[in-house]
């Protein structure tokens, strides 16, 4: 792949609207900074962690090549041995580092071609700021590698060196460890062709890319296939009705993510405050809209077939990007993990976005638009790294607190857990899963006692999940028949901890970066319910053995107090 002019072939960072990446990229800083402090972890992440824990690297890589994301194993292992003690915080600076070099990749890919230079500034800030895939802060930093990986197909293929051009092809090879990045080939063919070249030349370049996606299919269907514990997930679906509803209800999370960046951007600071600052950013974006100018989509014949190109692109990334989910019956949403699953679909959404916001004619009118935009979505970001903040605060003590209440009492139980509001709690109103109950106590626990086994009330495991049938789990991986005791607890975060509008970012910090002064202690309030009556809860002290694979990890992330676990030539409390 060549580029189509000299001028293409240069870094364009003095081009118009190259203030929107710089910018964006210092938001980008600005709002998840924070978030690297977090002590949290939730969902698939637990189980990533445990078994490297308790297997090490080759159990990890066992696991996700069963998962068929062999490929994942190699950032996964990355980040947990980076820091095995502070296992998210690698996570995060993996994926922030890798999010803000994707942004200038994307921003040098979108320039080599006449119709996507027009909207390359605005696209680029707005994936830096996108509210639709808003874990990156997580163990999903991954999506954000292979990204890399994917854009430096596009930029090896302009190098000068013929060596370095021949290895993009496997480059994108594996970057499609993420297969549905297979959803962004139509880009390159807009960044391939030339008006002043045959479509066999057009097609003789592309084919080693084309070949490289081939060659992942048929990896995917046969050897790299799912094995072990998930055979048959996320198989095709024979149902047209569910297909159809799974691709409209994950289209439709485009629309609800807008508006939950909105509602929640402004509840940052409060509305009134929120809506000052986005006025006061608007009318900035105006008045220095000379230095912020980005072409006119319909000024000429040229630029208004860009602009259908452009339209074509963006709703073609977005359909096959939901489709391979769609079949499945599965979809992606704004709210919990899910918002994963928007990762190939919303740079379909965000180049329909810059494009009709593009298509205004006054400058100021389409500048003030993109402010807007910019605004609310930065607001959004800062919001989701201090609901992270939060999440991290509140489920570390009550996981804290559960795991002092199990071992006062000895006998093995399922514990239901009710969490009022936890909507309001947890980040994006996400599921608490077994996962996130069960793996640190299993790592943590007395090994001369029977396990136990909690599970929140609202995520499904104790009404049509493996445990509502006698199976109880740690990380969804391995399962033990269910004790027969059954008890009901409840956790109520406030007043001990303010709820997320009332806490300040500096206040909530501050309780971050705190241990607790002991194992059995909490700011929230653990209670058992017998005939909906509140009982207070026993609590014992306890330090898992030192050498134990896992415990100093799952106590930072616990806030125990130091030193978290003693001498296994000592007697244990």
């Amino acid at each position: 792949m060549r580029t189509t002019s000299k001028a293409a072939a240069l870094l364009p960072w003095r081009r118009p609207g190259i203030s929107y990446v710089y910018m964006a990229m210092a938001l980008v800083l600005i709002t998840s900074v924070p978030a690297l402090f977090a002590r949290e972890v939730f969902g698939d992440d637990w189980s990533v962690y445990y078994i490297y824990w308790t297997q090490g690297a080759a159990g990890l890589g066992r696991l996700l090549w069963q998962a068929a994301h062999a490929g994942f194993a190699i950032p996964m292992t990355v980040f947990v041995a980076l820091l095995p003690d502070a296992p998210e915080v690698a996570a995060r600076l993996a994926g922030l580092s890798c999010h803000l070099v994707n942004g200038v990749l994307l921003y040098s890919v979108l320039s080599r071609s006449p119709h996507t230079r027009r909207i390359g500034p605005l696209v680029t800030a707005l994936f830096l700021l996108s509210p639709f895939y808003a874990i990156r802060l997580t163990q999903n930093a991954v999506y954000d590698f292979f990204l890399l990986f994917y854009l430096l197909s596009y930029e090896l293929s302009y190098a000068r060196n013929r060596a370095l051009r021949w290895t993009a092809p496997f480059s994108l090879l594996f970057s499609l460890s993420l297969e549905t990045l297979i959803a962004l080939e139509p880009l390159r063919i807009v960044l391939t062709r030339s008006t002043t070249e045959r479509w066999t030349q057009t097609l003789r370049r592309l084919a080693p890319f084309w070949l490289a996606v081939a060659t992942m299919i048929v990896l995917r269907l046969t050897i790299l296939g799912k094995s072990g514990h998930y055979v048959g997930q996320y198989g095709v679906k024979p149902d047209f009705a569910a297909i159809s509803q799974a691709f409209a209800t994950h289209i439709m999370a485009f629309p609800r993510g807008l508006a939950y960046a909105y509602t929640n951007g402004f509840a940052l600071f409060g509305r009134p405050v929120s809506t000052v600052l986005t006025l006061a950013a608007v009318a900035a974006f105006v008045v220095f809209s000379s230095r912020l100018q980005t072409s006119w989509l319909l000024k000429s014949r040229a630029s208004t077939r860009s602009m259908q190109i452009l339209l074509l692109l963006g709703a073609a990334i977005t359909v096959l990007g939901a489709v391979p989910y769609a079949l499945a019956g599965v979809y992606g949403d704004v709210a919990r993990g899910e918002s994963r699953l928007l990762f190939p679909a919303h740079f379909g959404i965000l180049i329909l976005m810059a494009t009709i916001m593009q298509m205004i004619s006054p400058l100021r009118l389409r500048t003030a638009a993109a402010g807007g935009v910019i605004t609310i979505f930065a607001l959004s970001m800062a919001h989701d790294s201090k609901w992270l903040l939060y999440d991290g605060l509140v489920t570390g003590d009550m996981q804290r607190q559960v795991r002092a209440a199990l071992l006062a009492d000895p006998e093995p139980k399922v514990v239901k857990l009710l969490v009022p509001n936890s909507h309001a709690i947890l980040f994006r109103s996400r599921c608490l899963g077994g996962n996130d109950m069960n793996v640190a106590q299993a790592t943590l626990r007395d090994e001369s006692r029977a396990r136990s086994f909690v599970y929140a009330d609202f995520c499904g495991d104790l009404t049509t999940g493996a445990a509502a049938h006698g199976n109880c789990s740690i990380s969804y991986l391995e399962f033990f028949p269910c004790p027969q005791r059954q008890e009901t607890w409840r956790y109520r975060a406030a007043p001990g901890i303010p709820p997320l509008r009332d806490i300040g970012l500096v206040e909530l910090l501050r309780a971050i970066a705190k241990d607790s002064p002991s194992a059995t202690e909490g700011r929230g309030e653990l209670m058992q319910l017998n005939d909906d009556e509140p009982v207070p809860l026993a609590r014992a002290e306890y330090r898992p053995p030192c050498g134990r694979p896992g415990v100093p990890g799952a106590a930072w992330l616990l806030a125990l107090p130091a030193p978290a676990c003693e001498d296994p030539a000592s007697v244990a409390r």
